[in-house]
């Protein structure tokens, strides 16, 4: 699970690379800032999984994870209001759907 969430991290980061190219420096911050808001409580979460046993605590740590992701996007919004909400959207969408993605690659067999 780590080490999708940091594949997905780098696919972002190229993805954000690219929307400076085309749209200029503040759209790919904001596709950035949006990806880190919801890419740091799943790393937190992945690491907190590995290092001891997930049993009951996982529902609560799920729990925590879309809390912080909810703060870190008030904060975001408060911090840089001037924020594109379509980019920081955008971020957030890729890193809910590229860690899952590429979770199944990894795990599928090779042919």
């Amino acid at each position: 699970m780590l080490s999708a969430t940091l594949t997905a991290a780098a696919i972002i980061a190229v993805g954000a690379a690219l929307s400076v190219v085309m749209w200029g420096v503040d759209a790919g911050l904001d596709l950035l800032l949006g990806a880190l808001v919801v890419l740091i409580p799943s790393i937190w979460v992945a690491l907190s999984l590995t290092a001891r046993r997930p049993g009951g605590g996982s529902v609560w740590m799920g729990l925590a994870r879309y809390t912080a992701a909810a703060v870190g996007f008030a904060v975001l919004f408060t911090v840089r209001p001037s924020s594109a909400p379509e980019m920081v959207l955008l971020g957030s969408v890729l890193a809910l759907l590229i860690p899952p993605i590429v979770l199944v690659r990894q795990q599928r067999p090779n042919k």
